[in-house]
């Protein structure tokens, strides 16, 4: 008996075992996932010293999405003393989404002291991420001849520019990159640059860069720099009778875009948008639009309207209506702005107090910062409650190559899902996916050169469900053209919204959330209008899944 035992035992042991289809079968990263996801700073501090290499990762670029900088000493440690490139790699990718100051010491010593050439770019980077003032000299000394140091020095200029820190020397060598033999680091030269040159009239120079641009890419990104208009487009955006007529026979959302393009203040428009805004019949997307497009035409008597948004119970308009009070003249009120001051505080803490967690939370945080405007108390940020926890059972089931079929108005578009990058974004939008919740979701945001927007329930951007997801930007995932991301109010605010990319968008790298890519279909994505339609939304059967 005592054989037939450890016969069984044997073959047990010998016999097929379940297939990992993707990395998650590992229990220790599982748990490593969880703790990022609860933003569980403390359990995962000693796992930065973990026996395994992929481990000592994981739990490296957990800070990535964590952000805590209770744990740039371990991370400086981990960066110094680390033995194996890779966890040093993630080290210093985790202290540049930290983004203190703090760690620039230790990154700089970290790039003079680093042997594996490969990871002194992600240093460089990092160091731009974490950069002040102080550093622009230290970007301004030095050259590179090597390709991938160049682009690291480039990424850390372009870095240190979103945080407002330029100048003279760093913005003319980054001109000289705009034709550069590297297509990538050409393109995001252009990204700086043109953040450079906005609000530059200097229309000749923006010509002359375009006329001398290498690639198509280039000349787009400066072609949006272009303040010249058509005269025909004019005339179509003048408030009268031929506008009229198009406008009523025009879906919402092309009504809402009618609306959006009228360029000249005509009294004659008041009335039309104070209605629209009014109507009880009239769709959010449009009521939306009629309201910032009143504000913007009649600022001296948008106080009421902006009143009325406050006390009307939609979301959107209470949002929009908080942005214009934020925009309020303090500390010298105009006598207008002074009558309203107090109706408009007690209304903003009214509308405060009715707005559900963590669903509102756009609403929420427009409403506090327009408390603080008017002289309340100090908004110090909204931190969502964890309310969404992984499904980890679900996530072990979906496949490493899993794709999603977009069928639309305009054709298909295929996405391969990150679910080993963003497991919990990947598996909420599969559960969404399998239950049908994207069929018939309009996209109704369209932003050319930049991005495409649907999913959202009520249509017009401001919808969401009940519960929120955490951020996840622990990998190396950047946003290419094609690259779908993740609508948010902030971190860690996260619903079932998401975007697909037109082209390289830098600057939403590390902000936003990246859970899949296109892989077929960029021309769809590239003629789709606001108002197109997802038609179904479906998984692609697996490579795994069509040989069972």
């Amino acid at each position: 008996m005592r054989y037939l035992l450890i016969l069984i035992v044997f073959l047990a042991a010998c016999g097929p075992k379940e297939e990992s289809i993707n990395k998650f079968s590992d229990d220790g990263l599982v748990r490593i996932y969880e703790l990022q996801d609860q933003r569980n700073t403390a359990e995962l501090l000693p796992l930065l010293k973990a026996k395994k290499e992929s481990h000592r990762i994981a739990a490296a670029l957990a800070f990535a999405s964590i952000q805590d900088t209770t744990a740039i000493p371990y991370l400086n440690q981990m960066l110094q003393i680390g033995q194996d490139p890779m966890p040093r790699r993630a080290a210093a990718f985790a202290l540049g989404q930290i983004g203190s100051s703090k760690s620039l010491g230790i990154l700089k010593s970290a790039f003079d002291g680093e042997l594996f050439n490969a990871n002194r770019p992600y240093i460089m980077e990092a160091i731009g991420k974490c950069g002040d003032s102080s550093t622009l000299a230290l970007f301004e000394k030095v050259e590179y001849t090597e390709n991938s140091l160049i682009q690291g020095w480039a990424y850390g200029v372009f870095r240190l520019g979103l945080k407002g820190f330029r100048s003279k020397s760093l913005n003319d060598r980054m001109m000289k990159l705009l034709n550069d033999d590297n297509k990538d680091l050409a393109i995001l030269a252009s990204h700086y640059v043109y953040r450079d040159l906005r609000g530059n009239e200097n229309n000749e120079f923006v010509d002359s860069l375009i006329s001398v641009a290498r690639y198509d890419e280039v000349k787009d990104r400066f072609s949006l720099l272009a303040n010249g208009q058509d005269p025909e487009d004019i005339e179509r955006s003048v408030f009268g009778r031929p506008w009229l007529v198009k406008y009523n026979t025009a879906n919402d959302y092309e009504r809402a875009q009618l609306i959006d393009e009228l360029k000249r203040e005509y009294t004659s428009a008041q009335l039309f948008l104070e209605n629209t805004i009014k109507s009880d019949s009239t769709s959010a997307v449009i009521k939306n639009v009629a309201f910032s497009k009143y504000c913007a035409f009649y600022p001296l008597k948008k106080w009421d309207v902006i009143l009325d948004a406050l006390r009307s119970g939609d979301m959107a308009l209470q949002s929009l209506a908080a942005i214009e009070i934020q925009t309020i003249h303090k500390p010298k009120y105009s006598s207008e702005e002074k009558l309203m001051i107090n109706d408009l505080y007690e209304a903003c803490i009214n509308v405060k107090s009715q707005l559900k967690l963590s669903q509102q939370a756009e609403t929420y945080i427009d409403i506090c910062k327009a408390i603080e405007a008017l002289g309340g108390e100090k908004f110090e940020g909204y931190q969502p409650k964890y309310n969404h926890p992984i499904d980890w059972a679900f996530v072990k089931s979906i496949p490493a190559e899993q794709k999603v079929l977009i069928s639309t108005t305009q054709g298909n578009i295929t996405l391969q899902l990150f679910v080993e990058d963003a497991p919990g974004t990947v598996s909420n939008f599969l559960r969404l996916v399998d239950s049908g919740f994207y069929d018939e979701k309009y996209f109704h945001r369209v932003v050319p050169q930049f991005v495409i927007q649907g999913g959202c329930p009520r249509g017009d951007g401001w919808g969401s469900l009940n519960w929120t997801q955490r951020s996840e930007f622990s990998n190396y995932q950047s946003y290419e053209a094609g690259t779908v991301g993740v609508a948010s109010a902030g971190k860690d605010t996260e619903g079932v919204q998401f975007f697909i990319t037109h082209c390289p968008t830098p600057h939403l790298d590390g902000r936003y959330s990246i859970f899949a890519r296109v892989t077929e279909g960029m021309d769809v994505v590239n003629k789709i209008s606001v108002g197109d339609k997802m038609l179904k939304v479906e998984r692609i059967k697996s490579v795994s899944e069509e040989s069972q």
